[in-house]
């Protein structure tokens, strides 16, 4: 018996859900159906967000946004002598800066939200506690 709200979604399966309604709505309006009229692009760094979290125990074919993230995380606090001593902490003020204070756009709020979970798990403390708890609450309602 599934316990869940929705059932079982497991990783893999929310991954897959969000990633087809970003491309719907993100598609041309004239070649948009009735439900995928109602996406804006304000949504889409939210729900790639969520994607992030759950793609960490989706299978292989979700496994770019941490690796992206990661790779980011390290080539920012790696480069000593380029930038001087830039901690995790940073980059993660930074990606948010970038992605919530730029004009909201699918493809750059698609690559640049996916990768917020990696990047505030890296940087620890008050980045990763909304995660954290936002995570777990929305694990228990998917059966993820």
């Amino acid at each position: 018996m599934d316990t869940q709200l929705l059932g079982s979604f497991g990783s893999g399966g929310l991954c897959l859900a969000i990633a087809v309604w970003i491309i719907l709505g993100s598609r041309k309006a004239d070649k948009q159906g009735k439900l995928a009229k109602k996406h804006k692009d304000e949504h889409t760094a939210w729900l790639m967000i969520v994607f992030g979290i759950f793609a960490a125990g989706a299978g292989q074919a979700f496994s770019a946004p941490g690796t992206v993230g990661d790779a980011l995380t390290h080539a920012f606090t790696s480069q000593s002598q380029a930038f001087g001593n830039v901690g995790a902490g940073a980059v993660a003020a930074v990606l948010t800066l970038v992605l919530f204070g730029t004009k909201p756009g699918p493809w750059k709020d698609s690559i640049l939200a996916s990768t917020v979970p990696s990047v505030y798990a890296a940087a620890g403390g008050i980045w990763a506690l909304p995660l954290t708890v936002i995570g777990s609450v929305l694990k228990g309602l998917v059966g993820a």
